[in-house]
């Protein structure tokens, strides 16, 4: 609405940018319903896309977003689906029973026992033993 673009042409684009893998789309996913019509994530499928557009465009990228969007996209490559779940507390990515918060710190919260929370350290590990 501030760009004076319409909320179709911004989805039009979206998708056009998911059909090029250039960008994911992770819906929000409550009781087992995924809700197409609530917030969703969009991130960046491509570190190198992500870190060149923030140059190019003088932004700021935090490391946390790509810490995020790097375990986001090998999940979705993995299990071809990626959700998350947000009610005062956050899950980053959810994928079938697999359910993972990414923090770029040490986390502040207690998670529930089903969520693996993971430091900058633990991603590399993490995602070489990935599998479904």
């Amino acid at each position: 609405g501030d760009l004076g673009i319409s909320h179709n042409t911004v989805h039009d684009y979206v998708r056009l940018m998911e059909d090029m893998f250039l960008l994911g789309v992770a819906y929000l996913k409550e009781d087992g319903k995924i809700l197409y019509r609530r917030e969703k994530k969009i991130f960046i499928r491509d570190p190198f896309l992500a870190i060149s557009l923030s140059k190019l465009l003088g932004a700021d990228l935090s490391r946390a977003a790509l810490l995020e969007w790097v375990v986001q996209e090998h999940i979705l490559r993995e299990f071809g689906e990626v959700y998350f779940w947000r009610n005062g507390l956050e899950v980053d990515v959810i994928s079938g029973k697999l359910k993972v918060e990414v923090k770029a710190g040490k986390p502040h919260r207690r998670y529930p026992r089903d969520v693996t929370v993971l430091s900058e350290e633990d991603i590399p590990a993490f995602l070489l033993n990935l599998r479904r």
